[in-house]
């Protein structure tokens, strides 16, 4: 007679565990990149606007001043603005299809001088912008029509500025002049063509 094996008592199984999901596994870094993302987004946007407008580096902010009317700031006079198109243009080197506009900025500098950069023409309707093109015309610079303002210069003096610009561009215009003292605010003076 054999003896039988003892019974065996199924031991009972642990029940499968379930690992954490994926998003309880990474809730430290998501609640990390909930926080980190906009503050990233909020630090660069900042950085950018203020390397472009910030430390005095571009106007933004217009003054505006109506036709023939005259606006003070940082301590000179500007104004009233004068010009419009210049029919004779034998002598420039002016292209086909072009026209030459040229303005007149009258500054008061006072007896601390002022800087500004040369004036710039803005087309009213689409916002499209004109720099000077003295130069490119043939036109050589000279100290009694200064496109600039410089410190040096005290008392009345009034900027003389051509602009090329194409045949089928009807005003009106602004004239931006941006003294440098002055921030980030600029003068925009109205001027009709």
């Amino acid at each position: 007679m054999t003896i039988p094996p003892p019974p065996i008592r199924e031991q009972p199984q642990p029940e499968p565990t379930r690992s954490p999901s994926w998003w309880r596994r990474n809730r430290l870094a998501l609640i990390a990149l909930a926080v980190l993302a906009p503050g990233t987004a909020i630090g660069i946007g900042w950085h950018e606007w203020h390397q472009y407008y910030g430390f005095e580096a571009r106007p933004f902010q217009p003054i505006v001043v109506e036709e023939d009317a005259t606006a003070e700031l940082v301590g000179a006079t500007w104004g009233p603005v004068r010009g419009g198109e210049i029919d004779d243009l034998s002598g420039f080197d002016v292209p086909d299809g072009a026209k030459v506009i040229a303005v007149g900025v009258p500054v008061d500098a006072g007896s601390d001088g002022v800087t500004c950069t040369a004036p710039v023409l803005v087309h009213q309707a689409s916002g499209r912008e004109w720099q000077t093109a003295r130069f490119e015309m043939g036109l050589l610079s000279d100290s009694e029509e200064p496109e600039t303002c410089v410190s040096d210069e005290k008392g009345v003096y009034e900027l003389i500025v051509p602009f090329v610009v194409p045949d089928d561009v009807e005003g009106p215009f602004w004239v931006d002049v941006w003294p440098q003292e002055a921030g980030g605010s600029f003068l925009r003076f109205a001027l009709e063509d």
